[in-house]
């Protein structure tokens, strides 16, 4: 049986944001929460995703609530440009594991296929690695990052993510058929391991 996570519990809120960052292209952009106006453009980039078929175990997704329910459980953040406030990309943290364990996120990232290769994916885990600690996390796990994924196999190893295991055969992709998934491992802050 699949954990099954309870929905936002996290009250921490990042009283930096919004930030404002710019591009390798100069473009404009800031960082920040998802807002309710962005809904309709996630939920198609992450549609468009899914059709593309390579990324993520989902083969569909069929209505917004749904979405929500996955994408928008928990801290969600997104990248806009800061000129016409469009979403170029976004992450959501939440527990990758239940209780004892919840201090383990993970993280699910999107970037619009019009704007991709333009670092916005670099500066997103950039973001990432910043507020899951700050949102209380002590680590990440990114339980399912396909071997056929070589962007971001390249963007995590270049952070410093650990590989510590190998799924066999973890996805049917689209016209790839059955591929391996790596297992990526980050600790954002030093583990007490004190006994409570």
């Amino acid at each position: 049986m699949a954990y099954v996570l309870p929905s936002k519990s996290n009250t921490t809120v990042l009283s930096y944001l919004p930030e404002f960052e710019q591009l390798k292209s100069g473009k404009e952009v800031v960082f920040d929460y998802y807002k309710e106006s962005d809904v309709p453009e996630l939920y198609s980039i992450f549609q468009q995703i899914l059709e593309e078929g390579q990324t993520y175990p989902q083969e569909s997704v069929e209505t917004v609530e749904d979405f929500r329910n996955y994408y928008l459980s928990h801290d969600t953040f997104v990248l806009r440009d800061k000129a016409t406030s469009e979403v170029l990309g976004a992450f959501y943290v939440k527990p990758n594991y239940p209780g004892r364990s919840s201090h383990i996120c993970n993280g699910g990232f999107i970037v619009k296929e019009v704007h991709r290769g333009q670092g916005i994916a670099k500066l997103l885990v950039t973001k990432f690695l910043r507020v899951g600690g700050d949102l209380g996390y002590q680590a990440s796990v990114f339980n399912l990052v396909y071997v056929t994924n070589t962007a971001s196999l390249k963007l995590w190893e270049n952070f410093g993510f650990k590989q510590i295991g190998r799924v066999p055969n973890a996805g049917n992709l689209k016209g790839l058929g059955y591929t391996d998934a790596i297992v990526y491992y980050h600790e954002f802050t030093p583990i007490n391991n004190n006994l409570n």
